[in-house]
């Protein structure tokens, strides 16, 4: 089974795919992993090439759930997926989860990609500008497998 998760910031993308992974065992690919080289002196962003290289690798195997809100590039994985799950939450509800990550965040020393609030806030909020439209555009030619979730309840 080949399974993408697509959504804003906050939507609970991660732990969707975790959930699924826990029970059918497929291995998880975060996006963010393979767009960012997290570095102890800052965070370094992969090339174009670099990200083709290392998403090819996955795509290539028989089952795989990549899940990350980036769609620019890597859009064959929208083709070969059996099933595209968006999650396209309430404006509150991904802010209460932006903010609950960032709080946990300083409370416990998480990640540093996490220290920066209102980073997470402008993304959320080009998600409801322009990316959404911009998605569902893409996934168009894909309806048959789309998934569209609006309450999280992972």
């Amino acid at each position: 089974m080949k399974i993408r998760i697509i959504g804003p910031v906050g939507s609970g993308k991660t732990t969707l795919a975790h959930k699924i992974a826990s029970t059918e065992h497929y291995p998880v690919t975060s996006l963010d992993d393979l767009n960012w080289v997290r570095q102890a002196t800052g965070d370094r962003h992969r090339t174009s090439s670099e990200i083709q290289v290392l998403l090819q690798v996955v795509i290539q195997q028989n089952d795989w759930i990549i899940e990350g809100a980036q769609f620019r590039e890597g859009q064959d994985c929208f083709a070969l997926a059996d099933v595209i799950y968006v999650l396209d939450l309430p404006y509150y509800q991904n802010v209460y989860y932006i903010l609950k990550r960032w709080v946990s965040n300083r409370l416990h020393g998480g990640p540093n990609q996490y220290r920066n609030l209102w980073l997470f806030l402008k993304w959320q909020n080009k998600w409801r500008t322009t990316n959404r439209d911009v998605i569902y555009r893409l996934l168009k030619p894909y309806n048959q497998k789309v998934i569209i979730i609006r309450k999280n309840k992972v």
